[in-house]
């Protein structure tokens, strides 16, 4: 099998760089909020305040879910990635050393 490590590093810092954007993203957008009273003061309007609301929340703790996420990706991308560079040098040693160890 055939690891491309540097392109799994590669993959980890795209994945880094996402959850870094998406941080900020949802820090700005978390900062942002509607004004009481911005659609007029009857019912509906309140009503369609409250709606913009809880999708401004909702969108808001997706975001933090992918920065979750994305910042996972990233760890697991390098983990597997040294995993595979310490394996192959494990066993580049062990052949190394039966080869030294033929008559």
């Amino acid at each position: 099998m055939i690891v491309d490590t540097d392109l799994l590093r590669m993959g980890a810092d795209y994945s880094n760089s996402a959850a870094s954007i998406v941080q900020r993203g949802a820090a700005q957008f978390a900062a942002t909020q509607l004004r009481s009273g911005i659609f007029g003061e009857f019912d509906a309007a309140d009503s369609f305040q409250a709606a913009l609301c809880t999708a401004h929340r909702s969108h808001v703790e997706l975001m933090n879910g992918h920065y979750s996420e994305l910042g996972s990706l990233a760890e697991k991308a390098t983990i597997a990635a040294s995993t595979f560079v310490a394996q192959d040098a494990a066993a580049s040693r062990a052949v190394t050393a039966a080869c030294n160890s033929l008559p």
